[in-house]
């Protein structure tokens, strides 16, 4: 049987972009986008609005040590929580913006260091992935390094990026509870250690 999971074929010509607005800018920007586009009866939609916030490209790396069948993760406050009133210390796995000139496994190795003091080998892709996509515009890449983790933890991060950081090292199958058990909570941190369960054979 055919499978269903076929992407539609569509590009650029597939939709109308009527305006393009930014409404705000910070540390990202907030675009306002006002388009139509096909839908899957090979009409068009009605004019739809939509604001898409974004920072950038992203790159995110789990460390891995065989050896541990260990994980380096990291904790910091993050701002999302306080729309909701409440106070987000996070654990996530390494990231870092992309910036011109740069690729993401480079990234992935620059802020394995700089948030963990931690050396990595050749990153292992793991997934392209849209964060949000109904309202975000970030487009992170996700990777897993070989590493060896003995003597890894403690506060790091650069100060002129305001980044206060622990790092801490935990067994896979704690880091699999953790998620169970909600002390893992960012989405592509999951994502990647349900990756690494299932894969890690073929890392170490």
């Amino acid at each position: 049987m055919k499978s269903p999971l076929v992407p539609t074929p569509r590009t650029l010509a597939d939709i109308e972009i009527r305006s393009r607005d930014i409404v705000g800018r910070g540390w990202g920007k907030l675009e306002r986008f006002v388009f139509r586009h096909r839908r899957f009866d090979g009409g068009w939609s009605d004019e739809v609005t939509r604001d898409i916030y974004t920072i950038g490209r992203v790159a995110m790396v789990l460390p891995y040590d065989p050896a541990l069948d260990a994980v380096l993760l990291i904790e910091q406050f993050r701002t999302c929580g306080l729309v909701w009133g409440e106070a987000t210390w996070l654990f996530e796995a390494v990231a870092g913006i992309v910036d011109e000139g740069e690729t993401p496994p480079e990234v992935a190795a620059r802020e394995a260091w700089e948030e963990a003091g931690c050396r990595i080998g050749e990153p292992v892709p793991i997934s392209t992935v849209w964060s949000s996509p109904g309202g975000y515009g970030e487009r992170s890449w996700l990777y897993t390094a070989k590493t060896d983790l003995a003597g890894i933890g403690g506060i790091h991060g650069l100060a002129d990026e305001h980044e206060d950081i622990r790092a801490v090292v935990v067994g896979l199958d704690e880091a699999q509870a953790a998620i169970a058990d909600g002390r893992i909570q960012d989405a592509k941190t999951i994502l990647m250690i349900q990756w690494l369960v299932l894969n890690k054979s073929s890392i170490g």
